[in-house]
């Protein structure tokens, strides 16, 4: 069995503060990243508290239905974040999760579910779980309890700051877009950057760039915006995962951000490690929501009929100097 020690060898951080933030403990202040690196790294080597030792027995299992938000198969979350969301959220619950596949029946007390699903879908999870929590659901999952991540005011806060803030008239757009069984990943976003940029009398087709969700792709599309004979003063990126190709490739050209081009990112459920940019990131604050996802599944399991409806607004960070 795993030891604090272990978990101090893999973070870097002392036996003593591990402990105590294992245990909650709120008079020890350490960074959201340290205390996210210590449950992960718990979780990993199968490290458990006394205390959740001994609440195993009445272990909550929450199935994760998140097949529309996966690009190529690509994980949109690690189970160890997962957990760690979950001590977060639930102090005095164990909780552990499951992968839900497409079609797939498997018995779980509750289910957390992304994006818009059809009749078929839904009737299948409820086979698994009456109790589900839809995330960005459409209108087949509006009989369920919701979570709702307000992207249009998101982007609409960026154009607000990009256009009247720093005075900036040709935006790009470089994003991502994938075709699943019945859906598409990334259409909506597109659909509500260009509707801005229509609005504003901003649009160029040239400056507006899909490829996949990859830093590769992010690259490849960042190098064509630059030989474009209009070079944007601002780009938003979609994607977490294509922004970091597409910093590598400013970078690798000697452009300077945000003295050449400034930037947006949109920061989705999956986060990747960002090189250190002056950028502006709208992030869409995934700690929040899976952690309310979380709630609501606890309150649903103990007897909650009453529907819940939550709303996320992404806020806008200025990490530009």
């Amino acid at each position: 069995m795993a030891t604090l020690k272990d978990i101090s060898k893999k973070t870097g951080v002392s036996v003593t503060t591990i402990s105590r933030v294992l245990n909650h403990d709120d008079t020890i202040a350490v960074s959201r990243e340290t205390n996210r690196a210590i449950f992960e790294a718990a979780y990993e080597l199968g490290y458990r508290p006394p205390r959740m030792r001994k609440m195993l027995e009445k272990s909550l299992v929450i199935g994760v239905a998140d097949w529309r938000i996966l690009v190529d198969g690509r994980e949109s979350s690690s189970i160890n974040s997962l957990r760690y969301f979950a001590e977060s959220a639930a102090v005095n619950q164990a909780v552990e999760f499951v992968r839900i596949a497409q079609g797939e029946v498997r018995p779980v007390d509750g289910i957390i579910a992304f994006s818009d699903m059809t009749a078929e879908e839904i009737e299948r999870l409820r086979l698994s779980s009456p109790f589900i929590v839809f995330v960005n659901g459409g209108e087949q999952c509006r009989a369920y309890d919701q979570i709702l991540v307000d992207l249009d005011a998101s982007m609409t806060r960026a154009f607000d700051y990009l256009i009247n803030k720093k005075g900036i008239r040709h935006i790009g757009y470089i994003s991502g877009w994938f075709q699943g069984d019945g859906y598409v990943i990334g259409s909506r976003r597109k659909s509500k950057v260009v509707s801005l940029l229509k609005e504003n009398g901003l649009y160029n087709e040239s400056l507006v760039k899909i490829g996949d969700f990859s830093g590769t792709s992010g690259y490849r599309l960042a190098e064509e915006v630059l030989r474009e004979p209009t070079r944007p003063e601002a780009l938003i990126i979609g994607s977490d995962s294509i922004a970091k190709g597409v910093i590598q490739a400013l970078s690798d050209h000697a452009v300077r951000i945000p003295a050449d081009i400034s930037i947006v990112i949109y920061q989705d459920i999956q986060t990747t490690q960002l090189p250190s940019v002056d950028a502006a990131m709208i992030l869409a604050y995934p700690d929040i929501l899976w952690q309310k996802a979380i709630q609501m599944i606890i309150e649903l399991t103990r007897g909650r009929t009453e529907q819940v409806i939550t709303v996320i607004s992404p806020q806008l960070l200025f990490m530009e100097q």
